[in-house]
Order: C-alpha cells, then structure tokens, then sequence
C-alpha cells in the first residue's frame, strides 16, 4: 500500500513538471517568417564598356493621366562613363509592351522639341528606335528608353546594345508588341507620324482629333493614327482597335452618323471622309484624298485572326517533311520488332513445350491426351427380344 501511494505520488510530480518546461518553453508555431528582397534595379550599374557614375535627373516624364494609362511601373535614370564619354540614361518600366510602344510614340515627338527620324543600320536599338540631335529614344519589351550623350567625343548606338540584354523581358500577353502596326499599309506612310494611344489622355496628348465620345473610350479601344502621302493625296489614317468585332460595328455606326450628319471638325469633313470596318478594326480616312482614294486606304487595314499554340519559340519549325517521314519509318520499325518478338515468344514457348512432350514420349499435341467418352452408334444392332420369349 506504501509503495502504491509514492508510486501515484511520482507520477503527478512528473505531470507538474512537464506542465512548467512546456509552459516555459517559446512558442514555435507562430507565423512564418518571410524575406522580402529588393526589386532588380531597372538600369544596371555597368553594361559593355559603360559604367555607372551616379544618379541623374529622369528625362522622360508623364502627365500623372497618362502616364496612368499607360500603367508605369517605376523609373530610373544613371549616368554613365565609357573611355572618356559621357552619356545620361533615363528609363520608365510600364506593365506591357502596348504601354511601353505608346510611350514610344507619344515622346518622340515631344522628347527633344524637333521630330525624331527612324533610326538606320547600326544605330537602332531596341523594337523601334527614333534619334534627333543628341539623343536617342527606344523601347524594349516593356521599358521605354532615352539616351542623351554629353560632351565631345562621339558616342556609336552600337556601344549601347549590351544595355538590350539587362532590361526587364515581360512573359506572356505583356511582352507581345501591339497588333495595329503590323496592319498598318506601308505604300505612301510616314513612319516618324505614327501616333499610338491607350487612353483618352494620351489620345489628347497625341493630337487626336476624334470626338472622345465617338471612340467609346469606356470599351478600352486602343488607337492607331499616321498620316500618308504621295499622288493619292495627303491625310489621316486612323485605325481604332476594340475588344470585339460587336462592338467596333457600333463604333463604325456612330462613326459614319457623324460624318453624315457633319458634326466631325471642318478638318476631317474636307475630302472624302471613309469608314470601314475588318473585324474588331474601324478604319477611319481624313483629308484631301478623293473618295476612291480613301476607299483603297480604308480597305487596306486588314485583320487576320491568328490562332497560335502557347509553344516556345520556332517549336512548329520542328515538324518539317522530312522530319514527319523519319517518325513514320521508326512506327514502322516498332510494329515489325513487336511482330518478330510474338514469333520468337511463340517459338519458344510452344517448340519448348512440344519437345519436352516429345522427351517424355507423349505425342506433340495435347488434344490427343484427352479422354472422350463416345457411343458407338454405327455398330451392328441387335434385336431386343422381350421378356416374355
């Protein structure tokens, strides 16, 4: 009875104590602890022969509307050294390649004060590059880029392309480059007037002439102008991208309403204002060209849908004629080694069998081993004779 009690006495001490370290220990479960790492910097502190010597002031600025729009993500702005030149590099991050081709447009004609010609042979950088007098504007993926040199000594574009590699690469739809100016037509354009707007606030700061209540900026329609010359006259193309075919039919009808009704600006109602309509895209003509004119520039906006695999780069190059040939010749070979390998595994199994049946002096096949019990119907009858004979 004694050593019952203090065997019940140890075991509570024992409870107590376990109870005091586990209310003594820290707790372990609490919420996870996580690092948060600084972003990647926009520019880099060298690329090439070029090095980063401070800080600058960024020479490409936005409207806070615009640049709303045009959805900016972060700025940067460096100056750099290389061999005893000197150049200042201003970046801006936008979303996607849409918003960043947009600011290309929009600043090329009002980064430097003077129209910016394309860029030619070794000197453009970038999806599309633009220079004027000290100062060269391009974009990349989703970045939009201004380099201005300063001092004497000559500063070649091609120094700079080591700068293309470490620029941010959008995945996906946000690094695809915008659809309208591939369907733009090239007989008779000035490249240096193209003119691409996402928004009601860039569309102004571009010069854009339609009523904002005629584009239906609410649908999110994204907007093309450029003008043409040559013998068919000069004007304005303006192409206008929706998210429907449905619904660029009810800008099309709006469109051709005003012109009718003649409460377009004096400007575009001169000529032979034309609308027309290829899918989701309204094309609309202004200026002095004749009616026929404008019908051929009008038509000329084609869209082509395109239905694509989500595969990487040059994936379908791979199925080439000879290629599908080589795939068929080895189906083939498979099927007759399948073949041979059922005649070798018949061979085998059924001659080792039939050999072993043989060595033990049965016959080859097994069927003969069967005992079939038979009526010999054909033998001669015998006459039954009845009991009572």
């Amino acid at each position: 009875m004694h050593r019952l009690r203090r065997s019940s006495l140890f075991a509570a001490s024992a409870l107590i104590l376990a109870g005091s370290l586990f209310a003594q220990a820290p707790a372990t479960t609490g919420a996870p602890t996580t690092v948060s790492m600084p972003p990647t910097p926009l520019l880099p502190d060298s690329f090439g022969p070029w090095h980063t010597t401070g800080a600058a002031d960024n020479a490409i600025s936005f409207d806070p509307a615009v640049a709303k729009e045009l959805l900016v993500q972060r700025t940067d702005a460096k100056t750099y050294t290389a061999e005893g030149a000197t150049a200042v590099i201003s970046a801006v991050q936008m979303t996607d390649s849409t918003g960043a081709y947009s600011g290309w447009t929009l600043k090329r004609a009002t980064a430097t004060g003077e129209p910016m010609r394309p860029c030619a042979g070794g000197n453009s950088l970038g999806a599309n590059c633009a220079v004027s007098a000290g100062r060269l504007l391009f974009w990349q993926g989703n970045t939009l880029v201004l380099i201005a040199p300063s001092g004497t000594r000559a500063v070649s574009a091609g120094s700079f392309s080591e700068l293309l590699g470490t620029l941010p690469k959008p995945m996906g739809a946000k690094g695809a480059p915008p659809l309208l100016p591939t369907r733009l037509p090239q007989a008779g354009l000035l490249p240096e007037t193209e003119r691409y707007a996402v928004g009601p606030a860039t569309y102004a700061a571009e010069g854009g002439t339609v009523p904002a209540n005629l584009l239906d900026f609410a649908k999110s329609p994204e907007i093309l102008t450029a003008r043409y010359t040559g013998k068919a006259g000069n004007g304005l193309l303006t192409s206008i991208f929706y998210p429907t075919p449905t619904i660029a039919g009810e800008a099309q009808h709006a469109l051709e309403k005003a012109i009718g009704d003649r409460t377009l600006s004096a400007g575009m109602l001169a000529g032979s204002p034309t609308v027309r309509r290829s899918g989701p895209i309204v094309a609309l003509v202004t200026g002095d060209f004749t009616r026929s004119q404008a019908a051929k520039l009008a038509e000329a906006v084609k869209y082509n849908a395109q239905v694509t695999w989500n595969k990487p780069e040059g994936y379908m190059n791979q199925f080439t004629i000879s290629q599908t040939g080589n795939v068929v010749v080895q189906i083939i070979i498979l099927v007759l080694t399948i073949v041979a390998a059922a005649a070798v595994l018949g061979v085998v199994f059924g001659g080792g069998r039939a050999l072993i049946r043989k060595a033990r002096g049965k016959p080859l096949s097994s069927l003969e081993d069967a005992e079939i019990i038979k009526l010999d119907l054909r033998g001669k009858s015998e006459k039954l004779r009845s009991s009572s004979e």
